[in-house]
């Protein structure tokens, strides 16, 4: 990524010594499609909905995009009692989807559907992930998966976690001799699992007991014995009082971060609204379901991100995501750019949709531009200042928004003088939107001969030693990242 250049993005304070007038944000992702990308479109899913749960990977060795996703019904009239599979479709670009027939599982009499799992109640949540490890070809395809029989209603709302292991994604193997469950203590929502890389440890995401709507994390060396859970994210003073609920948790590694995108279900007496209804007066946030960013540069102690501001955001009233939106298992990285799948639907979280409008469920995909996470940015203006950083003047680069202003970057040595020919007024403006801009000066350091014009040349290597500060002046402008060849 950024063709091998140095990057310093500004996600937590590692490369920042100040902020002056300048505060952290989150720039919403964009969404590629203003109605979903997969919605019911077959007979065989007239009696479906399309679940809030997704799984997306693009395959390098198939060269092709594939998801799980799940889907449900009703099983009666009665609040929440539904039963969920996992249904499959196939990409060549990521836009364009197509559901296979595959004949595998029996539904309402008939295999002629694209499902790879059958129906449980209280089955939603399934994770699906392509181990990137694993020796057993039988086992490359890893799942998850949750379910409660009629005998377990006693228990109220607690779903033991269960594995399963598959050689190409669609035909399941579920393993007896007593493995199951292999988190008898059960979970509720997505369960998020994947190899992190850092800590040599597959990882699940699981909520907290009982069943409480905050993060925690669980670790296996083998995908089946697995660690108590710990909590990982949960709310705090900062949160208010009507963001307490998280409902759920994805994450990719990217750069030297791990980053989560937090689900996060808006809410006040939720119970009470459950009793009754949502009311014309009630703020339109109630019982929206949104996207915030947190990071972490271990996997397992984490922050939030940015000032809490969601990186996916519901519609507007009218559109087909005005209710909720759910993250995927996993984003991930293609073309420089972090592709966010996600559940969607005009319905609210537990109640039907705020102005009447007939229900609409379906799965979108939104994108990130590169590096495009957190960034620094000055309602009028402001200057960042950096810790010293091993940089060329010469060769700097900034991933930066200056449309509606313009930004100028100035070079310091440690103890703050500015090295001639790269002061503020030496720097030319930029006031475009590019995510790598080349820095330009208004004159080259060095004479035309190629000699050293005053020693600065000498001067600046022997700065260099110790690194250069970059302050960079924001005029109604945000700045994501520098690069340094």
């Amino acid at each position: 990524m950024t063709d091998g250049k140095s990057a310093f993005l500004f996600i937590d304070d590692t490369y920042i010594e100040n902020l002056d007038s300048v505060a952290r944000g989150v720039v919403p992702a964009e969404k590629v499609s203003q109605r979903p990308l997969i919605e019911k479109d077959q007979a065989w899913e007239d009696e479906w909905h399309i679940g809030s749960y997704i799984n997306v990977i693009y395959d390098d060795e198939e060269n092709i995009f594939k998801m799980w996703y799940g889907v449900g019904r009703k099983l009666s009239e009665a609040r929440s009692d539904v039963t969920d599979g996992l249904a499959y479709a196939i990409s060549q670009d990521g836009i364009h989807w197509e559901k296979p027939v595959l004949n595998l599982v029996e539904d309402n009499g008939s295999t002629e559907n694209n499902l790879v799992f059958p129906f449980f109640r209280w089955g939603a949540g399934t994770g699906v992930m392509k181990d990137p490890i694993e020796t057993d070809p039988a086992k490359r395809y890893k799942m998850l998966f949750m379910f409660q029989s009629g005998d377990m209603i006693f228990a109220g709302i607690v779903q033991p976690v269960c594995v399963a292991y598959s050689a190409d994604g669609i035909h399941w193997d579920v393993p007896r001799h007593w493995l199951n469950p292999v988190i008898p203590q059960g979970s509720d929502t997505h369960l998020v699992a994947y190899w992190d890389a850092k800590i040599h440890r597959y990882v699940v995401y699981l909520r907290g007991r009982p069943n409480v709507r905050i993060i925690c994390m669980a670790e296996s060396s083998d995908f089946e014995n697995w660690t108590s859970r710990k909590i990982i994210v949960a709310p705090d003073e900062h949160d208010p009082p009507q963001d307490h609920e998280f409902y759920g948790m994805s994450s990719l590694a990217y750069r030297d971060f791990r980053i989560g995108f937090l689900s996060v279900f808006h809410t006040l007496y939720e119970g009470w609204i459950a009793q009754n209804q949502i009311e014309d007066w009630m703020p339109e946030w109630m019982n929206q379901m949104d996207v915030q960013l947190t990071y972490s540069k271990d996997g397992r102690t984490w922050h939030r991100a940015g000032n809490r501001e969601p990186i996916l955001k519901c519609g507007p009233r009218g559109s087909h995501d005005s209710g909720c939106v759910y993250p995927p298992h996993a984003p991930f990285v293609r073309d420089e750019e972090i592709w966010v799948y996600h559940g969607c639907s005009n319905d609210l979280h537990g109640e039907a949709t705020r102005y009447g409008e007939e229900a609409r469920r379906g799965i979108n995909l939104a994108k990130i531009e590169k590096d495009r996470l957190v960034c620094l940015k000055a309602e009028a203006q402001g200057v960042v200042t950096t810790i010293p950083l091993s940089v060329d003047p010469n060769a700097l680069w900034i991933n930066a928004d200056a449309t509606g202003g313009s930004l100028q970057v100035e070079i310091v040595d440690p103890f703050d003088r500015v090295v001639p020919g790269f002061g503020k007024d030496d720097c030319i403006p930029f006031s475009a939107n590019e995510t790598e801009y080349r820095v330009k000066w208004k004159s080259d350091p060095q004479s035309t001969d190629g000699t050293n014009a005053g020693g600065l040349e000498e001067k600046m290597v022997s700065q260099a030693r110790g690194g250069f500060k970059v302050k960079v002046y924001l005029d109604h402008a945000r700045l994501f990242a520098l690069y340094a060849a």
